[in-house]
């Protein structure tokens, strides 16, 4: 029996494919199991778990073709739900898919490709101006609309801890994410001015993905996909600022 429970671990726990897909679809996997029993015994909760399975795809690998999807998601989600909850649902998936996104990224800036990159002048400069003050600029990107991939992938660069990190994202993104399901409670914008913009967003960046001539799905990190690099990398290093001085000597 023993043998067989060995076997059956290994089976789902063996690493499979893309690293990228393989933790997201894992990650998917355990939260709807989590999920799915919630609407059966709280039916009022559905609105709360449609975000959450939402959610969890939009902030995830399929987050370069859906950049403008999670935050019309909290706005109509607060149409049904109090702020409060919806805003520490938001929460919550986030900051899980924020967990499984930092273990994806820290993968990928190991690639031996992308050794140039991590020592660019400009990643280098980048990395020093985030040392200066970690927490505070992390939690600066979580709170605007700012790509945050930039801070997670300086966070992962200078070594700032995960626990540290998932702290400073939690208390940037508490607030903004309040503020859009506040927005949703009072304004009750209707559910076509929320899909049209949803929908508005995934047209232009699929759009500007063609006209680039960029995979669909190409991860928006410094380094992009492992063959080619990605926008997000190219815009990094379009300038070469010069390095701080060393005083340390």
């Amino acid at each position: 029996m023993e043998r067989y429970q060995l076997n059956a671990w290994l089976f789902l726990t063996k690493p499979r494919g893309d690293r990228r897909w393989d933790l997201f679809l894992r990650a998917t996997g355990v939260a709807g199991l989590v999920l799915i029993p919630i609407p059966l015994l709280f039916p009022k909760a559905v609105p709360l778990v449609w975000l959450a399975i939402v959610g969890i795809p939009t902030n995830g690998p399929l987050s370069p073709i859906f950049p403008t999807t999670f935050d019309p998601l909290i706005v109509a989600a607060g149409k049904y739900a109090p702020a409060i909850t919806v805003t520490l649902v938001a929460v919550a998936v986030y900051m899980y898919m924020e967990f499984v996104n930092w273990h994806i990224y820290s993968w990928m800036l190991t690639w031996d490709r992308l050794e140039t990159i991590r020592h660019h002048r400009t990643v280098r400069w980048a990395v020093n101006r985030f040392a200066r003050a970690p927490a505070t600029t992390t939690i600066f990107f979580a709170a605007t609309p700012l790509p945050f991939w930039v801070a997670r992938c300086l966070a992962i660069l200078h070594g700032f801890p995960l626990a540290r990190f998932m702290v400073a994202t939690t208390i940037g993104r508490f607030p903004r994410f309040f503020f859009y399901a506040w927005i949703g409670s009072v304004l009750l914008i209707p559910t076509w001015m929320i899909v049209v913009a949803i929908l508005a967003g995934v047209v232009l960046a699929v759009g500007v993905r063609l006209v680039r001539g960029q995979p669909m799905l190409a991860d928006t990190t410094i380094g992009g996909t492992e063959g080619q690099q990605s926008s997000g990398g190219k815009a990094l290093l379009a300038s070469d600022p010069p390095l701080p001085e060393d005083r340390s000597a």
